[in-house]
């Protein structure tokens, strides 16, 4: 009977600890065009009417706006850091270091929960507790090297 009792609690505690996602690093690098965005309910599908990109790196995000002018050139940037903690992406504009850095994310950092529906970046950002205080739920996918917004020069 103490051998079913442990077995369980094993299958118990391996059960568990499987179903938190862990995301790598190397998963989300890359280059993504925005193909949805979802603010609280108000959805809009940008697949035909893409603007938005963002550009993952080692330690850094670079969200770009495509010109309006200038098609195939971006507009702006904006450029962040970020460290990622199983399916967990914590952002600032400022560098997320020491021991505290967690506590130290200002005014302009949070958190994403990191999530992959087929080959498309899902993040998603609850703007307080739960859905029900607001949420953005922005949908990326995967852009080829030669079809990045070039530098306005």
């Amino acid at each position: 009977m103490k051998k079913l009792l442990i077995l369980f609690l094993l299958l118990f505690v391996v059960g568990c600890s499987s179903n938190k996602s862990t995301i790598k690093q190397t998963d989300i690098e890359g280059y993504w065009r925005q193909t949805e965005s979802n603010w609280s309910g108000d959805i809009t599908d940008m697949t035909d009417n893409a603007y938005a990109y963002l550009e993952i790196t080692e330690n850094h995000l670079f969200f770009y706006t495509e010109s309006s002018d200038m098609k195939g050139y971006y507009e702006t940037i904006a450029e962040k850091y970020y460290i990622l903690e199983g399916d967990q992406l914590y952002y600032d504009y400022y560098e997320l270091t020491g021991d505290d850095w967690k506590a130290n994310i200002s005014y302009y950092g949070g958190l994403c929960t990191v999530s992959f529906e087929n080959d498309k970046l899902v993040l998603t950002e609850l703007y307080g507790e739960t859905e029900a205080d607001g949420y953005e739920i922005d949908t990326y996918e995967a852009v080829s090297d030669e079809d990045r917004l070039l530098s306005p020069q």
